[in-house]
């Protein structure tokens, strides 16, 4: 019997002290919640400040690296530009020469024709027209190779 008693005393006790335990205030366990997650939000906003501030600071450089090679671009687009100026005068300026030696050995052929027979008679007078005609046929073609030559260059531009 007594043991009987005991174990209603033991229940009792148990009883008691689950009693005597008290829970916390209502406003206690919010307010700790409340901390907790306000915590969690100040964490995650100086996290992604980090992270968008890092972000920020390669698109800084991307640009920074972008407007200095638009600027090397931009000087080498120049450098180029004037490259062909340069190229066409001198195209412009052979195919005046061209126009002169063509003019000059038309004017010698002309003068030989209309000599005909007074330069057959001097020979010394028709072999040295005929060495300033073959320099100036040959004068020519040079001049012909250099215009080719440069219209070639300027095509490339």
């Amino acid at each position: 019997m007594n043991e009987g008693v005991d174990l209603i005393a033991q229940e009792r006790g148990r009883g008691k002290s689950r009693a005597v335990r008290k829970r916390m205030p209502r406003w206690v366990v919010l307010t700790i919640i409340l901390i907790v997650w306000i915590g969690i939000g100040y964490g995650g906003y100086t996290l992604a400040r980090t992270y968008l501030g890092h972000i920020q600071q390669q698109l800084d450089q991307i640009a920074e690296t972008n407007k200095t090679e638009i600027q090397e671009l931009n000087a080498q687009l120049t450098a180029l530009k004037k490259g062909m100026d340069d190229q066409k005068t001198q195209a412009e300026n052979l195919q005046k020469k061209l126009a002169a030696v063509e003019k000059e050995l038309t004017a010698v052929k002309d003068e030989m024709s209309l000599a005909g027979d007074s330069l057959s008679t001097t020979a010394e007078t028709k072999k040295a027209l005929n060495d300033r005609i073959t320099d100036l046929s040959k004068e020519l073609t040079e001049l012909r190779k250099l215009v080719k030559r440069l219209e070639e260059a300027a095509r490339v531009y």
